[in-house]
C-alpha cells in the first residue's frame, strides 16, 4: 500500500492478496469521513495464501496546499455560471423593517454552479446581520435585519456578476 500526492488531494494505492471483502476506512482528524469504511468487493486468484485477518494503514501529515501557479491563498474553481439566469423574490427586496426579519430567496437552479454573495448597505455602513441559508439545488432563503431608517442597497451577486435587478433599493 502506498500514497501519493496528488493536484487534487492524495491517491492510495493497494493490492489486495486473496479474493474477498475489504474494507477501506478514510478518516479525518481521527474521525471517518462520509460513506467510510468503504466495502471493496475483490476478485481474482490468490497472490498469498489465506490465513488470519490483516489490517495496513498509512497516515498522511496534511499541510496546507500550494498552487503550482505560485498564487497566494488558495486556488478558486472555475466555474460555469451564468448569473442572468439567477431570480430574486420576497418582500425583503422591495421594503423592510426596523429590527425585525427581512427575507427574500435567490433561485439560482438553472444557473450553472457558483457562490452567492449578498451584501447588505444601508445610511451608517453595512447591515450587522445578513444569513443566507443554502436550501438545496442553488435556492437560497436570505435574512437581514436593519437598525436604521433610511435608504438600503442590496447587492446581490452569483460569483462575479450581479444577478437581474441587483443592486435592489429598499425604504426603511
Amino acid at each position: 500500500m502506498d500514497c501519493s500526492e496528488v493536484e487534487e488531494g492524495y491517491k492510495v494505492r493497494y493490492t489486495p492478496l486473496v479474493p474477498g471483502d475489504y474494507y477501506i476506512s478514510v478518516k479525518y482528524n481521527c474521525y471517518h469521513i462520509v460513506g467510510s469504511p468503504f466495502k471493496v468487493m475483490c476478485a481474482g486468484e490468490d497472490l498469498a495464501e489465506g490465513g488470519s485477518q490483516e489490517t495496513s494503514s498509512v497516515v498522511v501529515e496534511t499541510v496546507q496546499k500550494v498552487s503550482k501557479h505560485h498564487s497566494k491563498g488558495p486556488v478558486v474553481p472555475l466555474f460555469k455560471s451564468d448569473a442572468s439566469k439567477v431570480t430574486c423574490k420576497g418582500m425583503g427586496l422591495k421594503k423592510a423593517y426596523l429590527q425585525k426579519q427581512n427575507q427574500f430567496t435567490i433561485n439560482a437552479g438553472e444557473a450553472g454552479n457558483n457562490i452567492v454573495f449578498v451584501g447588505v448597505y444601508g445610511p451608517k455602513g453595512p447591515c450587522e446581520e445578513v444569513f443566507i441559508k443554502h436550501l438545496g439545488h442553488n435556492n437560497y432563503q436570505v435574512n437581514y435585519v436593519v437598525r436604521d431608517r433610511g435608504e438600503y442597497i442590496i447587492m446581490c451577486k452569483w460569483g462575479d456578476d450581479h444577478i437581474p435587478g441587483s443592486p435592489f433599493k429598499v425604504e426603511v
